[in-house]
């Protein structure tokens, strides 16, 4: 038998092109990688305290039937999410994070061929999930708030179009959509194409005074649905735990007959109806999370730089010299943050919100590394 090579391209022909052209794959850092004793992650937007202690007991006394696999529907999760929004039960899918559902949404939208209009920077995975499925992303640049554009997306859109993607409060930049904005969008968006509006950062964005993302939706006559997870504001990023509304029943089954059978894990769904029952628990995280926030943003503002407005946990502004090479400084001294990474943004760096010593580290840090950036 002849061995295979590298250069045997007909070995290769099972892979899609549009596999193959991915670049090599790099998963964000971890502590194990700073090398440090213990390192500050401030990279992933993490919520930076422990899940309400009812999350924790649900996963604990879970250990006795852990040789069951989960309903397939969450049913009771899906009944208390249809409580708290008035979202019918049955038009409520969950997924491994809100990270799946992304990549089922292009699953039952997009193909060779067709075309995806999403705003720019944002979550990366929108563009890269309909790059593999074939199709073609349209970026659309944030408006001078690091907001979601709305008639820019809207403009955007095209006979190609399968699916309009939104993401509010979004990331990296923070800058947050008003309910106006979001009805023009809902309204703009041709009934033929599927508006996907993310809400990662939902209990944040709601906090800060945001608009009610479903309201605004209500009188959509096209298809839509909003995408929620437990991983951020409710600190259960280990469970992955998300869920989309769906604004019909057509929606919801696409997703339903495209997932996995068994996506959404028993304790996961355990932990998080715990989690949603505990009001108070989540009002201290987001009121600590609002505190924390300004604090940093301040700190920042303090050094000479502009962060931008944002309604999420995290901040990003925009640094006199390369971000990539401050990111590497502050991994240096065991602080995990996140350059944009996005063509035009060269300079642009986003921090978690995390604990008071954390933004204590991070603002000591970049006032050495400003002073002088080869430290």
């Amino acid at each position: 038998m002849t061995a295979q090579t590298d250069h045997d391209t007909d070995a290769r022909s099972w892979l899609r092109p549009s596999v193959r052209g991915l670049p090599p794959y790099e998963g964000p850092k971890t502590a194990a990688d700073v090398g440090a004793g213990k390192a500050r992650l401030l990279h992933l937007n993490e919520s930076p305290y422990p899940p309400s202690p009812r999350a924790i007991e649900a996963i604990r006394n879970f250990g006795d039937r852990l040789n069951r696999y989960p309903d397939i529907h969450a049913r009771a999760l899906a009944d208390a999410l249809s409580a708290r929004t008035g979202m019918p039960a049955d038009r409520i899918v969950f997924g491994a994070g809100a990270d799946e559902l992304v990549q089922l949404v292009c699953g039952i939208t997009t193909g060779p061929g067709d075309a995806a209009v999403m705003p720019w920077p944002t979550f990366p995975r929108y563009a890269s999930t309909t790059r593999i499925a074939g199709g073609a992303a349209i970026k659309v640049p944030l408006d001078d708030r690091g907001a979601n554009d709305a008639e820019a997306l809207v403009a955007a859109v095209d006979d190609r179009t399968r699916a309009v993607w939104c993401c509010t409060p979004n990331p990296p930049s923070g800058g947050m959509m008003d309910a106006p904005a979001l009805r023009r969008l809902a309204a703009g968006v041709p009934e033929n194409v599927l508006l996907a509006v993310d809400e990662a950062y939902h209990e944040y964005g709601r906090h800060a005074g945001g608009p009610d993302v479903l309201a605004a939706l209500g009188d959509r006559r096209g298809p839509w649905l909003v995408l929620r997870t437990f991983s951020k504001a409710y600190g259960l990023g280990a469970v992955r735990m998300g869920y989309a509304l769906c604004g019909s029943t057509e929606v919801a089954e696409a997703l339903r007959k495209t997932k996995l059978q068994y996506n959404a894990n028993a304790p996961g769904q355990a932990a998080a109806l715990a989690a949603l029952e505990d009001d108070a628990y989540l009002r201290r995280t987001l009121d600590l999370t609002a505190a924390e926030r300004t604090r940093l943003a301040d700190g920042l503002a303090a050094l000479g730089l502009k962060p931008l407005p944002t309604a999420a946990n995290f901040v990003s502004a925009e640094l006199p010299c390369d971000a990539a090479e401050a990111m590497q400084a502050l991994a240096d001294r065991g602080i995990l943050t996140r350059s944009w990474r996005d063509p035009g943004h060269p300079r642009h760096i986003r921090v978690t919100v995390g604990l008071p010593d954390d933004t204590d580290a991070v603002l000591a840090a970049l006032k050495d590394i400003l002073e002088d950036p080869r430290r």
